[in-house]
């Protein structure tokens, strides 16, 4: 079964017959926008059904070209990309869809010490929801294990755990699981275990019904200005569009066009080597350079990087990835000799 996952990077979709029964378990608290999000969206099937459900905008990040091609034509957005690379607002989500691969993160490496998409996915797509937002969390059931179950019962209340319906259910023993996101996380160990045992198979865990008793409100979308939803890549088909349809800059030709120094500046205190390499480094110093005593021309050329370095800090139960600019400072010149100098 491993290897078949890792063919089509653990892509289960779920099944065309139990998601519009999962649909029925939601409804509006009132008018307004509503966002749902899918950060393994396949081809975009089970969040548009969602969506359609509770006319709310669609939003879908998904790994593989080709499905992630068809789901950009039928949901509001989709990135095509890894989830991790990728920008987008915390609590701006209402809905969480959330079918995560069925896989080892690290695949090649001791699986005993990697972890499984299942939590990773889970722990790492939690701050996309809003307060009282919705989780819809489907997964085999023996995946459910201690971890996972501590991490739903730390930020989820009114949790239900169902089994797909029975045919379905014989393929894969996969669950959907509907959390309500707390506003402030608190431990629940009698909810944990409970989460727990049905992961060991040990609890009664009930067939999906078709005509539920219990309905989940799903709230508004909060954030409102500032929404964020890209890749960290720049698309070059994204940004044609963006161009075609919002233009270019009027200035860009000022923008585009050197500039040309016509005074002198004299600075008030005499510049320091960190001011010198900054004026090389940016292109104002490009072309050929004389030491002091003018007998030595060098060829220079400025160059000025962004570096980005990335940290992780742990909180509780969440890992926060943390991501910082550095600017890299990068000189080369040639003297008259042709020895290559480089100052960073």
């Amino acid at each position: 079964m491993r290897l078949a996952a890792q063919a089509k990077m653990g892509y289960y979709p779920t099944p065309d017959s139990v998601t519009p029964i999962i649909a029925r378990h939601f409804k509006r608290q009132r008018e307004g926008l509503i966002r749902i999000l899918d950060p393994c969206a396949g081809e975009g099937t089970a969040v548009k059904i969602i969506g359609e459900h509770l006319a709310a905008e669609k939003f879908g990040v998904e790994l593989d070209q080709e499905r992630g091609a068809r789901a950009k034509e039928i949901l509001t957005r989709c990135l095509v990309t890894d989830y991790r690379n990728t920008r987008i607002s915390h609590g701006s989500f209402s809905l969480l869809w959330l079918n995560p691969p069925y896989d080892w993160e690290a695949r090649d490496s001791d699986l005993e010490t990697s972890e499984r998409y299942e939590k990773s996915f889970l722990r790492d797509c939690i701050p996309y929801l809003c307060s009282n937002g919705i989780l819809v969390y489907l997964i085999p059931q023996k995946r459910l294990d201690s971890r996972i179950a501590k991490i739903l019962s730390y930020r989820f209340h009114e949790i239900s755990v169902f089994r797909f319906p029975e045919e379905e259910y014989r393929a894969f023993k996969q669950i959907v699981l509907f959390g309500v996101h707390k506003s402030k996380p608190d431990i629940d160990e009698s909810v944990e275990e409970y989460l727990r045992k049905c992961g060991e198979m040990k609890a009664v865990v009930p067939y999906l019904p078709e005509n539920p008793a219990h309905i989940y409100e799903v709230p508004l979308s909060t954030v409102r200005k500032g929404f964020v939803f890209r890749s960290k890549d720049i698309d070059p088909e994204e940004l044609a569009g963006e161009i075609l349809e919002y233009g270019l800059f009027p200035q860009i030709k000022e923008m585009t066009t050197p500039l040309r120094m016509v005074e002198k500046i004299r600075p008030i205190m005499p510049l320091r080597h960190g001011h010198l390499a900054q004026i090389l480094a940016c292109g104002l110093m490009n072309g050929v350079v004389w030491d002091r005593e003018r007998r030595n021309p060098l060829i220079v050329k400025g160059v000025t990087k962004k570096i980005v370095k990335h940290s992780v800090e742990i909180e509780g139960d969440m890992e926060k990835h943390i991501e910082r600019d550095e600017i890299k400072i990068l000189i080369r010149a040639f003297d008259r000799n042709g020895e290559l100098l480089t100052i960073e």
